[in-house]
């Protein structure tokens, strides 16, 4: 048999060709390994590691309308997808599917596949999802093995969602807006700030609006409390006499606004005591104090529900509390020592050294003598005990009755000589100037103690005080205390009740009380003509 020596140069080339061979088989067997690999290893797929291979692949087919979007909890979400064979193209119909939330599989979410393979499940976002983290939402076959024994399913994708939350208000009960509430006391109130699921909102900042209409008398915040509670809050100063207090809140784009609102909550500031008062009660008498009680700022604000303390000589007799319409009334037995007695009306405030007080002086006469019954006199007395004191009046009467024609005529004398005319004019002047302060000051000061000294030769002191001189004219002078006591009391209150702008009526009302005690000076009538 005859041999054939192959050339050497080509033994070459057949050796490298045979080696290229063999490297091609490993990388082909290699890429094929690695490919099986990677699927299975891929972190959405549900591998079987018996199989090499897929019996359908499921894919999610709306990620514009899901993934990586922020949805409201509660708020519906469609999550669609198709079950198919990626080698055949065949669709997988009448297969059980469900939605797994965070690698939970819920079971209250499940669809099966059309004739196309097709599903579509109607999500609605679990109200409890945490608003501050981004959770997987995916699709997964629930039937066992539903290719036969080992056949796997390829996930192809899931989705990742955002979730926010709503949140609202609950205000379970305030204080009775009914009741007048002063200036800087607490309004209570009892409420929370939740989110939609139920659940507070632990230390966020709540903001507040005390609101007059539309027009914001103050503002501020305030943090919630661990269980989303709401604190109380001080009520502004105003002259306002109905408020509204409202809350909001935000988080975006985490927790939705929301806002809450408290109307016509009545708010006063300073108070109008309309008091009647006995000036000169007598000691063992019932002393009775009624009036109503108004907001100074708004009279047809009453001042209902509010309590109110009664001091007599500085000592607590009693508290009341005022009626719908502001209206009270308080007695309390007049005890001894006779004199210069106070009466002390206090209404109460929320805050210590706030309360608003009125002070009002009286003159406590003594208690009236009792008459005990005289023991028999012997009958020789008996012309003594009439006659005599018969004599006595008689002549007590006449001395009486002589001293004060003097009197009279030495008064009468002086008030004739007081020329009031000028001091009219002036009056005038000051009130047509709108000066009605100095007005009301210059009626006590220029011609009420110009009568006083005219008639009874009696001038106030430097350390006498208007409601000195008051006491003065009552008890030394022996004024009638019905017409001084109203009188100097106003003019006190005008002088000295800072500030105190007085219109035009409250003029003639003043110029009205000073008449009866001009009528008790001179004997006439005090007319004004301007």
């Amino acid at each position: 048999m005859k041999k054939y020596k192959i050339p050497q140069y080509f033994n070459k080339k057949l050796k490298v060709f045979g080696i290229l061979i063999i490297f091609l088989i490993i990388l082909v067997n290699f890429a094929s390994f690695t490919n099986f690999n990677f699927k299975a290893t891929y972190p959405n797929t549900k591998n079987n590691p018996k199989m090499s291979w897929f019996w359908a692949t499921l894919e999610l087919t709306n990620p514009s309308e899901v993934h990586n979007k922020r949805f409201y909890h509660n708020s519906l979400v469609s999550i669609k997808g198709h079950l198919y064979n990626k080698i055949d193209g065949s669709n997988k119909s009448g297969i059980n599917v469900a939605i797994e939330v965070n690698d939970v599989l819920d079971m209250g979410y499940t669809d099966i596949t059309d004739s196309w393979g097709r599903f579509d499940i109607n999500y609605i976002i679990d109200p409890l999802l945490d608003i501050y983290s981004s959770h997987k939402i995916e699709v997964i076959v629930t039937d066992s093995e539903p290719g036969g024994s080992g056949s796997e399913i390829e996930y192809l994708n899931f989705y990742t969602i955002e979730v926010n939350a709503s949140s609202y208000f609950n205000i379970v009960s305030h204080d009775d807006t009914s009741i007048p509430k002063l200036c800087e006391e607490d309004f209570n109130l009892n409420g929370f700030l939740y989110y939609d699921n139920g659940y507070g909102i632990p230390s966020v900042s709540v903001n507040y609006y005390w609101l007059a209409g539309s027009s914001i008398i103050s503002q501020g915040s305030f943090l919630t409390g661990s269980s989303g509670s709401l604190t109380n809050l001080q009520v502004p100063i105003t002259s306002e006499s109905y408020l509204t207090l409202k809350f909001n809140y935000s988080n975006a784009p985490y927790v939705n606004y929301s806002e809450a609102s408290i109307t016509n909550i009545k708010v006063f500031s300073n108070v109008t005591w309309a008091l009647t008062f006995d000036y000169m009660p007598r000691i063992g008498d019932t002393y009775k104090i009624t009036g109503t009680l108004k907001s100074k700022t708004n009279p047809s604000l009453r001042i209902n529900d509010r309590e109110i303390e009664f001091y007599y000589n500085g000592t607590l007799k009693g508290t009341v509390t005022t009626a719908s319409d502001g209206t009270f009334s308080f007695s309390f037995p007049i005890i001894a020592p006779n004199g210069t007695a106070s009466i002390q009306i206090q209404l109460i405030h929320d805050v210590i050294g706030k309360h608003i007080k009125y002070l009002q002086y009286i003159i406590v006469q003594p208690a009236p003598s009792t008459i005990t019954e005289a023991r028999p006199l012997p009958p020789f007395f008996l012309f003594s005990v009439i006659f005599f004191p018969i004599l006595a009046g008689i002549i007590a009467v006449l001395a009486v009755f002589g001293y004060r024609y003097y009197k009279k005529q030495e008064k009468e004398s002086r008030v004739v000589s007081l020329p009031l005319e000028s001091k009219i004019i002036n009056l005038k002047i000051l009130k047509d100037t709108g000066r009605l302060e100095e007005s009301i000051s210059y009626l006590f000061n220029a011609i009420y103690m110009d009568l006083i000294n005219a008639k009874y030769n009696r001038k106030r002191k430097e350390n006498e005080t208007i409601r000195d001189f008051a006491i003065i004219s009552v008890k030394e002078l022996k004024l009638t205390p019905s017409s001084i006591y109203p009188f100097i009391q106003k003019v006190e209150e005008i002088i000295y009740a800072k500030p105190y702008g007085i219109t035009e009526k409250d003029f003639y009302n003043t110029c009205g009380l000073f008449s009866p005690i001009y009528l008790q000076l001179t004997g006439y009538n005090f007319v004004l003509t301007f």
